[in-house]
C-alpha cells in the first residue's frame, strides 16, 4: 500500500502538507459523514494508517526504507522476466543439458519433431527408436482396433 497515494501527497512532502491531506480526507471519508457506505470507511482507515505513519519520523523514514527495497526488488524482478520473455521470443528456450540428460534417460530426441525431423549434431540418440512414452499399442490393444 503506497501511503503517499492514498494521501496524494508527494514523497517530499512536509509534516504541515500531511496533516493538510490528512484532515481533507479524513473530513471527506469520516464514517459520521458517509453512514452506510462500507467503501468510504475502508478509505478512511487506509488514510488513517497513511498518516499514522507519515507523521511519525521514525515510521515514515522504516516506511520509506521499505518501499524504496521492494521497488528495487519489483524493478529486478521484472527486468528478469523481461529478459527471459524476449530471450524465448526471439530463440526459444534452450534446456541445454536436461535435455541432453533425457535423452538419455527415455532414450529419444525431444526435440526431433520440432526441428523437422533432424537430429542435433553429436547427439548418439537412434532415429529409429521406439518412443516409450507413446501409447499407441495400449490405446488400440485397449480398443480392440488391431
Amino acid at each position: 500500500m503506497d501511503y503517499y497515494k492514498i494521501l496524494n501527497i508527494p514523497q517530499q512532502a512536509d509534516e504541515s502538507q500531511i496533516k493538510q491531506a490528512y484532515r481533507k480526507l479524513a473530513k471527506r471519508y469520516h464514517p459520521d459523514l458517509n453512514p452506510d457506505n462500507p467503501e468510504a470507511e475502508a478509505r478512511f482507515k487506509d488514510i488513517v494508517e497513511a498518516y499514522e505513519t507519515l507523521s511519525d519520523p521514525a515510521k515514515r523514514r522504516k516506511y520509506d526504507a521499505n518501499m524504496i527495497h521492494s521497488s528495487d526488488t519489483m524493478e529486478s524482478d521484472t527486468k528478469a522476466q523481461d529478459t527471459v520473455r524476449s530471450a524465448g521470443a526471439t530463440q526459444g528456450v534452450n534446456f541445454g543439458n536436461f535435455t541432453r540428460d533425457m535423452e538419455r534417460y527415455f532414450g529419444f530426441s525431444f526435440q526431433a519433431n520440432q526441428q523437422g525431423g533432424k537430429q542435433n549434431p553429436g547427439n548418439t540418440v537412434n532415429k529409429n527408436k521406439k518412443n516409450p512414452l507413446d501409447v499407441t499399442d495400449m490405446f488400440e490393444a485397449f480398443m480392440k482396433i488391431k
